[in-house]
């Protein structure tokens, strides 16, 4: 993580010099696939352990700015006494495609929710390129279908980000429809503040890039409870520089967890079960017992 981090840096004051491309650019990182879920083309680094039924997972095509995006829709663990009551929305990271980020559907599925997990344009299958306004009318399109189904409680659908994804939870939040609860983990405050990271201290985020990333701007008007999770090693998203900035606007209620010793994307691995506790023992006190 720490080479991507110097060669994101790198990038950043490439731009600021020539002032040619959009931040935009460096941004999103997708990579392209012909079919998903197939076992060969799963890093074993990303920890999938294929445990969902087939059964269960129900693919998904959506239309965004007039291109195909592809999701799965996966059906709670049957044995689960939440089983079908709590969705997650779950909008993923900037790198990769949704197969980077299975064993995160994993998790949640095992704890007794219904996941929604889809690409953004120009990741896996869904057509398109990358973009703000792309990411964000992704989320829109998202959004409008769970609540679409007939089949799920959707007074019930909690909105979970993970690093760049979580503009797109916090801006579904704050400026679509206000969720029972939202789950932003390692969580970054704006393109600013990336930015300031790269030492262009003076610079805004808007010199540069078109998306409107900015969760620091957007947490106090998400309406509904919210968790936040980041770990203390972080070297991407550095705690110090972008936590305290979200955590010190978001409004009460709100929760946290930070994580000793974890890095950007290991604080599952970090906490084992204390991971899925935690994340139960809050939705269960802020979305199933209202």
């Amino acid at each position: 993580m720490r080479i991507k981090t110097i060669i994101f840096i790198s990038s950043l004051i490439f731009l600021f010099c020539t002032r040619i491309f959009s931040l935009d650019d460096f941004l999103f990182e997708p990579t392209k696939i012909d079919e998903y879920l197939r076992a060969e083309d799963f890093d074993e680094d990303w920890g999938v352990r294929f445990i969902i039924p087939d059964s269960l997972i129900e693919p998904v095509t959506l239309t965004s700015m007039g291109n195909a995006i592809y999701g799965f829709f996966v059906k709670g663990y049957p044995d689960s006494i939440i089983n079908n009551q709590v969705t997650i929305l779950y909008c993923h990271g900037n790198s990769d495609n949704i197969n980077r980020y299975w064993g995160r559907v994993e998790y949640l599925w095992e704890m007794g929710y219904n996941v929604f997990i889809f690409d953004y344009q120009g990741y896996g299958k869904s057509e398109g390129s990358p973009s703000g306004e792309a990411w964000f009318s992704d989320g829109n399109v998202a959004l409008d279908y769970l609540q679409s189904r007939i089949d799920i409680d959707t007074s019930k659908i909690v909105f979970y980000g993970w690093s760049l994804g979580s503009y797109v939870a916090t801006y579904l939040a704050a400026d679509v429809f206000h969720p029972p609860a939202l789950v932003l983990e390692a969580a970054p405050a704006s393109v600013t503040a990336l930015l300031h990271d790269a030492g262009l201290i003076n610079l805004p985020g808007s010199y540069v890039a078109e998306a409107d990333f900015d969760n620091e701007a957007r947490i106090a008007d998400i309406g509904c409870p919210l968790f936040m999770m980041h770990g203390k090693a972080d070297d991407f998203i550095v705690f110090e520089r972008h936590v305290p900035f979200i955590w010190e606007k978001a409004v009460e209620p709100k929760q946290n967890l930070w994580v000793e010793g974890a890095g950007h994307d290991d604080i599952p691995e970090i906490l084992g079960n204390s991971y899925n506790q935690a994340i139960i023992d809050f939705i269960t006190e802020y979305v199933l017992n209202q």
